[in-house]
């Protein structure tokens, strides 16, 4: 009589697996209105310097909060560093705070977090992710001896080999302490707290997207 019907985020990821028109990357924070949008949109911004205009579509960026404050936008001194990075400081306000969920979750193919408790939110909330999810410092420390000429030039091709090489090297490297895993929370604190915590994430992506796209 046709059985059970799967849960809508089995069967999103399902469907997204067979499918793999295109790569989906998440970044993860606690509010999702410092480091996690940022993220999302210096990704952006690297994407477009890094690929072919028929390329970038492939991949599709956003972000979300394990305790969002659902509906807020992007916090003004983690806006004010967006044009140090060429973006226009206008390029924040269009950002509106969500909270992390199952569905996002399920269509994901790389998931990558401020810290070590929102990594294991993420993998206790949708455990299929265990393989795809990082801190964001510890996915860059783990590509940084890297090269994926192997795998030959198509953007998706790479960027999938990255997160199964990552993956296949935690465990095999030194151990390092959480600090060195953490970009911290600026919320809350000085300009110069987001200055910093926007200087990690940018290095941190550069080292990422050098490995995948240019190395």
């Amino acid at each position: 009589m046709g059985g059970v019907a799967p849960e809508p985020d089995q069967a999103l990821s399902r469907e997204h697996a067979a499918v793999r028109k295109d790569f989906r990357i998440l970044f993860v924070c606690t509010g999702n209105v410092c480091r996690s949008p940022f993220a999302e949109l210096l990704t952006r911004h690297l994407l477009a310097q890094r690929l072919p205009s028929d390329q970038i579509t492939r991949f599709v960026v956003a972000s979300a909060g394990t305790q969002a404050m659902t509906g807020a936008a992007m916090h003004s001194l983690t806006r004010d560093q967006l044009p140090r990075w060429g973006l226009a400081r206008v390029t924040g306000e269009t950002h509106i705070a969500r909270n992390l969920d199952r569905i996002a979750l399920a269509s994901a193919d790389l998931v990558l977090t401020a810290d070590r408790e929102h990594r294991a939110e993420v993998v206790s909330t949708y455990p299929p992710l265990l393989h795809s999810t990082f801190c964001l410092r510890e996915f860059a420390r783990l590509l940084a001896p890297v090269s994926l000429r192997r795998t030959g030039d198509d953007p998706l091709h790479r960027a999938r080999a990255a997160v199964s090489t990552a993956a296949l090297r935690r465990g095999c490297v030194r151990w390092v302490d959480k600090t060195d895993d953490i970009v911290p929370d600026p919320y809350g604190r000085s300009r110069g707290a987001h200055h910093q915590s926007t200087d990690m994430i940018a290095d941190a992506l550069h080292q990422v997207l050098t490995v995948m796209f240019d190395a």
